[in-house]
């Protein structure tokens, strides 16, 4: 069986809180607290680099351009879809065009989600009564 030794807690770092006359000139009050600080400062050495640390000199960050209109996870869904969709259509040898309804273009995102959900456009008397609203683009 291994010994446990009995834990004893470090003693409690002192809190300083300057007046008002201290807290104008505060370089002269850490002066002043300086010799009660460095029994509880652990000087590292001069080589000691983190594992984790980057190199500032040879770090390079280059950012990337974020357009506003990207940032709702919709948006990003419905433009990652026409991309895939055009992609097959040029595979296929033509060229992707998104239909225009009254002068509006189609949501062909959602109406491939009408499609998967088994929804169907009705027409009664010559009035279409379905979701051709929501298929609509509406920026």
């Amino acid at each position: 069986m291994a010994a446990y030794i009995e834990f004893v807690p470090p003693p409690e770092c002192p809190v300083f809180e300057p007046s008002w006359e201290e807290f104008s000139d505060p370089l002269s009050f850490i002066g002043r607290i300086r010799p009660i600080l460095y029994c509880f400062y652990v000087p590292l050495s001069q080589d000691w680099q983190p594992p984790f640390a980057c190199d500032v000199k040879s770090f390079c960050f280059t950012p990337r351009v974020l357009r506003l209109n990207e940032l709702e996870a919709m948006t990003r869904v419905k433009l990652d879809f026409l991309d895939q969709l055009g992609k097959f259509w040029e595979l296929q040898g033509s060229a992707l065009r998104i239909p225009v309804v009254d002068g509006k273009l189609l949501g062909v995102y959602a109406l491939s989600k009408v499609g998967v959900q088994g929804q169907v456009v009705l027409q009664i008397n010559n009035i279409r009564i379905s979701i051709l609203q929501c298929l609509l683009h509406q920026d």
